[in-house]
């Protein structure tokens, strides 16, 4: 449902030009508030933006693709807030547009060559409770979900591979909201490695971002029935 008051939104990304444009546009527009804008999602503009109380987040597609978890110190559930997120400037490649679908979660994606009104309709679309994106985004979210299904169906989730001890541990720190360097000293071991454990990972599963990984371990768990 749309709320009864103004869409209040908080921006936050890296190109200057392209936040200011953007919420100069949104300004303008019935219906909705602009609350916060910011070039990074560190701890305090994190805080400052929960503290604005925004119904919407529209985040840059390149913060989301960070190493390190978007929220920093624990990974924060955005729905918990009451806030939903839009993801903009996406690029129209089928691992991002894949990635970005799986690692964050958020109620709608632009592509970079998405227009204004795109987003407004996107905006709305997402108040209401609805997901719109477009038929190539579609396409890649539908091809993915029935891909997964069918692996379910079968009894195995990615392709089978069995992480190792080392490496379903190091899955475990990323769940519990761990960077890698947290890993590191946690595992008396360097960062360097844990880098190239989190790249084996995701080569093993054909997964995107370490957070797909999280998950993937999490289906396989409950499929075979142990923790």
């Amino acid at each position: 449902m749309m709320p009864c008051h103004d869409i209040r939104i908080a921006i936050v990304h890296r190109d200057g030009l392209y936040r200011d444009c953007l919420r100069h546009s949104l300004a303008q527009t019935q219906l909705i508030s602009i609350v916060h804008s910011a070039a990074g999602l560190g701890q305090e503009t994190w805080e400052a933006v929960v503290a604005c109380r925004p119904d919407l987040l529209i985040i840059d597609f390149g913060l989301c693709r960070r190493q390190e978890p978007v929220y920093p110190s624990q990974r924060i559930d955005v729905s918990s807030v009451g806030m939903k997120t839009i993801v903009v400037g996406v690029p129209n490649r089928e691992e991002d547009i894949l990635a970005c679908i799986e690692g964050e979660g958020a109620a709608g994606y632009l592509l970079m060559d998405s227009t204004l009104g795109d987003l407004i309709s996107n905006i709305k679309a997402v108040m209401n409770g609805e997901t719109l994106c477009s038929p190539r985004v579609a396409s890649l979210a539908f091809g993915r979900v029935s891909t997964l299904t069918r692996q379910i169906e079968n009894g195995h989730v990615g392709n089978g591979t069995r992480l190792t001890k080392r490496e379903t541990e190091i899955v475990r720190l990323i769940d519990e909201g761990l960077t890698n360097k947290e890993i590191a000293v946690h595992l008396h071991i360097e960062v360097s490695t844990v880098k190239n454990h989190v790249h084996n990972i995701l080569d093993k599963l054909h997964l995107h971002n370490r957070h797909s990984a999280v998950r993937h371990v999490k289906a396989q768990a409950s499929l075979t029935g142990r923790c």
